[in-house]
């Protein structure tokens, strides 16, 4: 039977040393913690571009997310001063961003555990995609859409200078498989393609003919007028075989 020597001030100890050891535990504890700092951060302006409506093709838009949670999303233009048109609130629930276009009805999600905001939208009858990029500028949100005015200037859209068109794999040829890629990316001034990243890719067998075919592209340059902001853009490969009967 062991004994237990009591020491003056011994209690003490042991008591800060046990309060030292759970600090220590909940700082672990803290750390492997997922925290808000892993995700997109959506407040601010940011540059987008809307893709999969047939109707009217790639929609480049200016969305920007307040801090009070109101939503609005404006057509970029020369006019710094352009119209802003209120869309729903949004919202943060389980990592995940949402808010309405009520005049097109489409509802837009993004998983803001991504490395860039966007996601997808969804209509009665139509599925789509939106991307952006941040715009790092301010809105004066005075400025609202007015029918009765006339629109502003529109911003000259994104021009393709060259085009590549991709190779279609050797192996997917002999396994006759198809697919489609869409890859979202940036363009700067110079008309060159910066930070790509694939949105969708139905095969990994796609992945680097879709991506040298893209970086082999250009787009016509804007510099002469001013605008160093980069510009999002969308791109869709659909590989198809033609069968032989």
């Amino acid at each position: 039977m062991s004994a237990v020597i009591d020491r003056p001030g011994m209690g003490a100890k042991i008591l800060a040393a046990l309060l030292l050891t759970a600090y220590s535990a909940a700082g672990l504890a803290q750390e492997g913690r997922s925290t808000d700092d892993d995700l997109i951060d959506p407040r601010g302006t940011w540059n987008c571009i809307f893709y999969g409506n047939p109707a009217l093709g790639d929609e480049r838009v200016l969305l920007s997310f307040a801090p009070d949670q109101s939503t609005l999303m404006a057509k970029p233009s020369e006019d710094e001063a352009r119209p802003w048109v209120p869309l729903s609130r949004w919202q943060v629930e389980d990592d995940f961003l949402s808010f309405t276009d009520s005049r097109s009805g489409r509802e837009f999600q993004a998983d803001l555990r991504r490395s860039t905001l966007g996601g997808e939208w969804r209509t009665l009858n139509l599925l789509g995609g939106w991307w952006c990029s941040e715009a790092r500028e301010r809105v004066d949100l005075g400025i609202f859409a007015d029918e009765q005015k006339p629109s502003p200037a529109m911003m000259v859209p994104l021009v393709i200078a060259v085009t590549a068109t991709p190779s279609y794999p050797r192996q997917a040829i002999r396994e006759a498989i198809e697919g489609r890629v869409v890859i979202c990316f940036e363009v700067d001034p110079s008309g060159a393609v910066r930070n790509p990243e694939f949105i969708e890719l139905s095969d990994d067998i796609f992945r680097a003919a879709s991506l040298d075919s893209l970086m082999s592209s250009s787009y016509q340059p804007w510099t002469d007028r001013g605008a160093a902001a980069l510009r999002p853009a969308c791109r869709s490969f659909v590989f198809s075989l033609e069968y032989a009967f």
